[in-house]
């Protein structure tokens, strides 16, 4: 299980660094984030890092982007259908010269929002997209899948679009999916066990996975088989928020508070709370340990006043991005049985952790992970009574997968 770079607002110095440290990694471009010039130079530079690029079109809401994504030549002309003829071939066509052009691992082809209602319209799209590339390129090509959350709740929903997909001509799959209730941690544990249900689903059909706007409540799809994760920085890289991609106005980052993730408790906590545990003498509870550990947060634990260090927003996104990237390699795994117990393992350290802090009266708020237990843990209980036992079969076809779209990176 990889972790993918979700570039967002002002991530490009960002991904550059971390794609450095790392020596590898993948960096999904974000049209609304990054002006067409410079595309092709940030490519280039993330390339000569050693990672790798994927295009993300965005086309989630065609009749309404957002005006940053209208400056992109392939963004379909006011009033126009994207199933115009014309239209649709100027769509494909610059997709492949921006791919070609910034040399990416693979095409993610667009995809609107969809419902059952409008699946359809929605498939017959890509369908057609996919018979344009697959004739120009020989690029693995991904399906975007841009799914409701009644949708995702729905067991019917799922599994008759499972059936759709099976015929599409395509390499894998980039699945974008609404949060239950727009919550950053999801509470739903019937959205949840969807998710485990669409993900394992395609893998068995030996596609490629990738989930995108995820944060690290999506480290359960390791269980199902996931090929990546995809995260970033602020909160609307963390969690599909449809009015990203449709306001006509510029992004509003306002300056907020910044976070520290403990990743054995798979929550944040705002920094501010430090100075407390500190004070209290149990600061010690929030070191990270072993891997965890980096430059990026070291500063916070080095006996100075939390609050007094030069710990910033930018080192709260490195570090999180860091330890959600550990968590991915300790999920990838030689066995189905080996990940379902790892992952396992990890929940109830976090359970352990987040109740002792909460007995000194620390929690995460909006981002403690205590509402996703309940939803993980039945999840993933239900998907290895439908699953676990192809699963455990098939994992090694399923790394085989994952073998091969790394060996595809590298040429």
């Amino acid at each position: 299980m990889e972790l993918y770079l979700q570039m967002g607002h002002g991530m490009q110095s960002l991904c550059l660094e971390l794609i450095s440290n790392w020596e590898r990694g993948t960096v999904i471009l974000s049209p609304v984030n990054l002006m067409p010039e410079k595309t092709i130079p940030f490519a280039k530079q993330i390339k000569t890092a050693g990672g790798n690029v994927l295009f993300d079109p965005q086309m989630f809401y065609p009749k309404e982007g957002h005006n940053k994504l209208k400056q992109y030549d392939y963004w379909p002309q006011e009033g126009v259908s994207i199933s115009d003829k014309n239209t649709d071939q100027t769509i494909c066509r610059e997709l492949l010269r921006i791919n070609n052009s910034i040399a990416s691992s693979a095409i993610i082809l667009p995809g609107i929002e969809m419902g059952e209602g409008q699946y359809e319209y929605g498939l017959t799209r890509i369908q057609q997209y996919s018979n344009f590339f697959a004739s120009r390129t020989e690029k693995p090509l991904f399906a975007t899948l841009c799914l409701y959350s009644e949708t995702i709740r729905n067991n019917q929903s799922i599994e008759a679009l499972v059936e759709l997909v099976r015929s599409l001509p395509v390499s894998g799959y980039y699945i974008i999916p609404h949060p239950s209730n727009g919550e950053y941690i999801v509470s739903d544990p019937l959205w949840v066990i969807g998710m485990m249900k669409l993900v394992s689903c395609l893998k068995l059909q030996n596609k490629t996975v990738v989930v995108g706007y995820s944060n690290h409540q999506a480290l359960v799809y390791a269980l199902a088989g996931v090929d990546a994760i995809a995260s970033g920085t602020y909160m609307n890289t963390r969690s599909f928020i449809p009015s990203k991609f449709k306001s006509p106005r510029d992004d509003d980052i306002k300056q907020k508070s910044t976070w520290y993730y403990l990743p054995t408790a798979f929550s944040e906590y705002k920094a501010a709370l430090l100075d407390v545990a500190k004070r209290r003498g149990f600061l010690d509870k929030f070191v990270p340990q072993g891997a965890f550990a980096n430059e990026y947060s070291a500063m916070l634990f080095g006996g100075a006043q939390p609050s007094s260090t030069n710990y910033r927003e930018r080192n709260s996104f490195l570090h999180y991005l860091h330890c959600l990237k550990i968590q991915c390699e300790m999920l990838t795994t030689d066995s189905y049985l080996d990940a379902y117990s790892t992952y396992e393992f990890m929940l109830n350290s976090s359970e352990n952790t987040m109740t002792e802090l909460k007995k000194r009266g620390m929690t995460g708020q909006t981002r403690d992970f205590a509402p996703a237990l309940e939803a993980n843990r039945v999840a993933m209980c239900a998907n290895d009574e439908d699953y676990g036992f192809r699963l455990k079969l098939d994992w090694s076809e399923l790394q085989k997968t994952k073998e091969d779209m790394v060996a595809r990176k590298k040429q």
